[in-house]
């Protein structure tokens, strides 16, 4: 049985962290929690950064390494303290190399999605789901359901709320944290932003 992925939060919504170091990225989280987002992931080159940011927020986040397409970034994200992994393609030699690590695969199509699962994955994620249009996103989830599937790309929040409403068990918006957002001279622009992503409210 795959292991559980973390619960996506009340806003069903992972937010992708850019690569800066955890001292730089720390005012920006508390941002991020005081606005009711508890996932976040950083890249595979940012692993080591995940100690830093555990150390503050261990008990208020769940930290995951996106990206990853080898079995070493696998190991090397479950050392450094990674809550879970997701990767954009299917690759199922990724599943099981850390036996409780979660691992999210990616694919394009249903097919795809059905055979990440099939390999042990603990969810799937449709990537890149800018490529297809509104139609596909309001079926997918009811076609592959129970199958949790994560719509990650660049989403619009209508599309977002639309997944959601049809099954999506969340979304992974990219570049909805940007260096300039978290390194600005004040945090201003990046809590309205974050309130824009504010699913359900």
């Amino acid at each position: 049985m795959a292991p559980e992925l973390p619960g996506l939060g009340v806003h069903n919504v992972i937010v992708g962290l850019p690569d800066l170091d955890a001292d730089e990225l720390v005012p920006a989280c508390e941002v991020l929690s005081q606005e009711g987002f508890k996932v976040w992931t950083v890249s595979p080159g940012q692993a080591a950064q995940l100690p830093g940011l555990l150390r503050v927020y261990r008990r208020r986040a769940r930290i995951g390494v996106h990206g990853v397409t080898t079995p070493d970034q696998v190991r090397a994200a479950a050392d450094a303290g990674a809550s879970f992994v997701t990767a954009n393609f299917l690759l199922p030699e990724l599943v099981g190399v850390v036996p409780e690590l979660p691992v999210v695969l990616g694919g394009m199509t249903p097919s795809e999605l059905r055979a990440g699962m099939d390999a042990g994955a603990a969810a799937v994620q449709l990537v890149p789901s800018e490529a297809f249009g509104t139609s596909y996103l309001r079926v997918l989830p009811s076609l592959l359901a129970p199958i949790p599937v994560i719509q990650a790309g660049r989403v619009e929040r209508y599309q977002a709320e639309l997944w959601l409403e049809a099954g999506g068990l969340g979304v992974f918006p990219r570049d909805i944290l940007g260096p300039e957002a978290v390194l600005g001279d004040n945090l201003d622009d990046l809590r309205v932003t974050l309130q824009h992503w504010r699913l359900g409210d």
